[in-house]
């Protein structure tokens, strides 16, 4: 999995913002602390307590705990941020939040029936009554399949000169699309190592996403398409979906 190497995670992610903004504007409307789901290296986190909120990240790779652990100390906000190991899943934590969310694409990794059903289920136990919960995930809308394609962004990686390669399919039966990463770097004598990593997305689509957020009890649900609450639409790359539980 390519969490569990956080810093290839960190070097194609390090200038996302995408979805900083309107994660943000959750927490100034309905307040923290803010409860993230899949925190990966802390990213979400970090821009939520920069901006003054406390939050408490949850993160099932060790490997990206770790280093998350040492960002949050870097920018000294250990104070706002608690960052933990944990499974969404079956989360027990001793508190709930007004604001529940999974930001990039943490939801595509809940593949069955089965883990879907607990993470809503735990979601929705440690949500205060009228909160929200707020999430992102792929439109599947999918191009470029079964080629092996260079990543032009990417020139260095440490200082070092590395080039990235990605290979997609999709298993449409079972709505998994998955993504082989060939990191390719030159080490100073000159020779070449490459490290391999494969990431697997359980896709949604819109209807889907509504009945499952609905049968969990879930109210007010509105999709959009993009962070800037964009009319839905299959055409766009990414899928905004927040919903809310009633106060009693």
């Amino acid at each position: 999995m390519i969490y569990n190497l956080p810093e290839l995670y960190d070097e194609q992610y390090q200038y996302y913002r995408d979805d900083l903004n309107f994660y943000t504007q959750l927490a100034h409307d309905y307040g923290s602390p803010v409860l993230e789901l899949g925190a990966g290296t802390a990213r979400v986190s970090l821009a939520l307590a920069k901006a003054g909120f406390a939050v408490t990240g949850i993160e099932l790779s060790e490997a990206m705990v770790k280093v998350g652990l040492e960002k949050i100390a870097r920018a000294n906000l250990t104070d706002r941020v608690t960052l933990m190991q944990g499974d969404m899943r079956r989360l027990e934590l001793s508190q709930t939040f007004p604001v529940v969310i999974a930001p990039f694409n943490t939801l595509m990794h809940t593949y069955t029936l089965q883990n879907q059903d607990a993470t809503l289920a735990s979601v929705k136990r440690h949500l205060e009554p009228g909160g929200v919960f707020a999430f992102d995930v792929y439109t599947p809308n999918f191009r470029d399949l079964n080629v092996l394609k260079r990543e032009a962004e990417w020139e260095h990686v440490g200082g070092k000169h590395a080039e990235l390669f990605l290979y997609q399919s999709l298993d449409a039966d079972n709505q998994i699309l998955e993504s082989r990463y060939y990191l390719d770097t030159v080490r100073e004598d000159g020779t070449l190592t490459r490290q391999t990593s494969t990431l697997k997305q359980r896709f949604y689509t819109r209807f889907e996403l509504e009945r499952l957020l609905y049968q969990h009890g879930f109210q007010n649900v509105q999709l959009y398409s993009g962070f800037d609450k964009r009319r839905y639409s299959t055409k766009e790359a990414v899928m905004v979906v927040v919903a809310r539980i009633p106060r009693s």
